[in-house]
């Protein structure tokens, strides 16, 4: 399922509430004091018009705020605040623990918000980051539901609606001041500062470019250290690799975006599933030492990708 840079069209998530937008973009934005009227220059273009009669004057500064913060506000909006529905033939989910172990999980959310957190540090780099925010984000959400739906107990269980929100504001980002205002919330929701009544189910909730950007960064990194001496040395980090891959298969299975009819769609179902599974297989076989088991599910992995290629994109390159 790993697909070129750019194949997909990018998700529309529905609106998120007031309160929440509200909490990111004006956190620390006081409008400056109102002016008296004989204080006020002659308006310009740029400025507030007078008052009508009855009607109370907006300071300039004020007008000023809110033109600044509008074009946050207007991205914000494309954040998340509900899940739709499962498509019609999606299969259910199995307990998360068959493919994708709750402290595999726990521990790469970790990793994901501290990236995140080091990578927002210099004004001038930002252009830099900004795809890798994106793909870290986006995957961090998947990682968030599965860890709220999981059937093992896990820190991030009653946190997981507030950790999707927040990190779905801080994927769509434009500028730095606009990520450091949102990474602080996503660590505040991280470490249960912060309430959802956000609706948890295996839907269309990250975006789907992104999350498939982010599986090849991942398996380059897995096949490097999946056999020989490095199978048992890193098994710490591959069980992290193929829990998040099971997971970005889950978590991506309900957008049927790119699938011309039904037929297409069922097929998506199909490939999804066949990656979730096999690196859940591959999961369970790090965890047992098994080094063949876990050649084996990586070639299934690979099939996976090959086929899924073949139907919805086959010219992308697959390493």
């Amino acid at each position: 399922m790993r697909l070129a840079n750019g194949f997909f069209s990018t998700v529309a998530l529905p609106v998120i509430s007031s309160a929440f937008i509200l909490a990111l973009t004006l956190s620390g934005c006081t409008p400056a004091p109102e002016q008296k009227p004989s204080e006020q220059a002659k308006p310009t273009e740029s400025e507030p018009q007078p008052a009508q009669p009855g009607e109370k004057a907006q300071p300039a500064a004020e007008a000023e705020t809110e033109q600044t913060e509008r074009p946050a506000m207007q991205r914000v909006e494309t954040a998340l605040h509900s899940i739709p529905d499962t498509p019609e033939g999606m299969p259910p989910a199995p307990k998360v623990s068959m493919f994708a172990p709750a402290e595999d999980l726990t521990i790469q959310a970790d990793k994901y918000i501290r990236k995140l957190e080091k990578a927002i540090v210099d004004d001038d780099e930002f252009q830099y980051i900004q795809e890798k925010i994106a793909k870290v984000s986006n995957t961090l959400v998947v990682i968030a539901l599965a860890l709220g739906l999981h059937d093992e107990p896990n820190k991030y269980q009653d946190r997981a609606g507030a950790l999707m929100q927040a990190a779905t504001l801080l994927a769509v980002v434009e500028d730095m001041e606009e990520a450091k205002r949102a990474i602080a919330v996503v660590r505040e929701a991280a470490d249960g500062k912060r309430k959802s009544d956000l609706e948890l189910k295996w839907g269309r909730t990250a975006s789907l470019p992104e999350l498939m950007k982010q599986v090849p960064t991942i398996n380059t990194k897995l096949k490097r250290y999946i056999k020989g001496k490095r199978f048992k040395s890193k098994a710490k980090l591959t069980v992290g690799y193929t829990a998040v891959i099971a997971t970005i298969a889950q978590g991506s299975m309900a957008d049927t975006s790119e699938a011309k009819d039904a037929e297409q769609a069922k097929q998506w179902f199909e490939f999804s599933v066949a990656m979730r599974d096999s690196a859940g297989a591959m999961n369970a076989a790090i965890h047992k030492g098994d080094e063949a088991a876990a050649a084996e599910a990586m070639k299934k992995l690979a099939q996976s990708c090959n086929d899924c290629h073949a139907v919805f994109y086959p010219e992308a390159e697959i390493e």
